[in-house]
């Protein structure tokens, strides 16, 4: 017989304290990650994660600089994809670290682009309930974007990123000298997330050049792309301090730091629709991206006139993508559904307010969503 009366225990869980981490920017600097991994982790392990792509690229310098303090050390290089971004990568990982015998005090560092530092971070946030993190990201996604802010996840055959945490790195290396090793297209991808934080820059409470950043991008398109060293440096070290502007103040996502999905609700579904295959992340999020300019001035958001503006910059970084007619608007619609933002069985959608304002709405109907999916083939 089970006792009518109850006793209450009151955990209080205090309040997290600050977390701070830097975020290295330089150039030729791979070979300073041994020195940095000892000034800020106390291991003696260190499992290195990367892919079968960069490892040829890196492989030996990382694994030279650590060997030269000391550290004993492991690899386990995964295929080069957002499809391979799933459980399979993640046990991988997990089952070389219980081999290694790592331990808490130990580390795990991720050597790629986004999806390497993505599923390398899961597994550290859940190995051991959580071991050190370092990212030393090799793309321009990673740079500006993914290395920063500790959003951590796996995809599902469902959804994209359905499966993840937030976890923080002790700190990031980014070394832009691995950029002079990417195609136009790979450089690509990350330059649609670059133009992203140009859209939405007022709403990051940051104005940190001495120009919009919009502007910045259209005088310096160029430069970027011939990956000119002060310029790349600057734009790589302004995109990190405008997302960790919003990170700051909503590290869960509870609010503020939703505009960073400009783009990406439409992204993700057509990424999701194609499998992750035929199409990369940049160039789902340039279509997102086109889709929510559409519906934001289709709301009277903003005017025909600084529509045409956003549309022309995303032109200039030759940003001409088209959703492949194999998938209908129904399939994407459905698709977003299944996405992580949605909030109480509604879409929301990131859409433009004003110049470089963003704000987020649950409210967009289908036949809105269709209409604006319809223009993008």
């Amino acid at each position: 017989m089970i006792s009518n009366k109850t006793q209450t225990v009151k955990v209080e869980i205090p309040a997290q304290q600050k977390y701070f981490y830097p975020i290295i920017i330089g150039e030729n600097i791979l070979d300073k990650v041994g020195e940095l991994v000892k000034k800020y982790i106390k291991a003696e392990k260190l499992l290195v994660v990367t892919n079968k792509k960069v490892y040829p690229l890196y492989g030996e310098k990382i694994k030279e600089s650590l060997l030269k303090e000391g550290f004993e050390i492991d690899f386990v290089i995964l295929e080069d994809g957002e499809k391979h971004k799933n459980i399979n990568s993640l046990e991988a990982i997990w089952q070389k670290a219980i081999e290694f015998k790592l331990e808490r005090k130990d580390a795990i560092i991720a050597l790629g682009g986004g999806v390497v530092g993505d599923v390398t971070g899961f597994a550290a946030a859940t190995y051991l309930r959580g071991i050190y993190f370092v990212q030393i990201p090799t793309t321009l996604l990673s740079q500006v974007d993914s290395s920063v802010g500790g959003k951590v996840a796996i995809n599902n055959k469902l959804g994209k990123n359905l499966i993840g945490s937030f976890y923080q790195p002790k700190f990031v290396l980014t070394d832009i000298s691995t950029l002079k090793t990417l195609s136009v297209e790979e450089l690509k991808v990350g330059l649609a997330e670059v133009l992203k934080y140009g859209i939405i820059e007022k709403s990051c409470g940051l104005n940190g050049l001495n120009t919009t950043f919009l502007q910045y991008l259209r005088q310096n398109k160029d430069a970027i792309f011939a990956l000119d060293t002060d310029i790349i440096q600057e734009l790589v070290k302004y995109c990190c301090e405008l997302k960790a502007a919003v990170v700051n103040k909503d590290e869960k996502e509870a609010g503020l730091r939703a505009i960073l999905n400009f783009g990406h609700t439409i992204g993700h579904a057509i990424e999701k629709c194609s499998n992750y295959e035929n199409i990369n992340h940049g160039q789902a999020i340039a279509i997102g991206m086109k889709g929510a300019l559409f519906i934001s001035k289709k709301r009277k958001l903003i005017d025909e006139n600084y529509y045409k503006t956003c549309l022309e910059l995303l032109d200039l970084y030759g940003m001409d993508y088209k959703i492949n007619k194999s998938i209908n608007s129904e399939m994407i619609y459905e698709a977003m559904f299944g996405d992580k933002k949605v909030l109480s069985g509604k879409i929301r959608f990131v859409l433009l307010t004003g110049e470089s304002e963003v704000s987020v709405f649950n409210d967009v109907d289908k036949e809105t969503l269709i209409e604006a999916l319809n223009i993008l083939y």
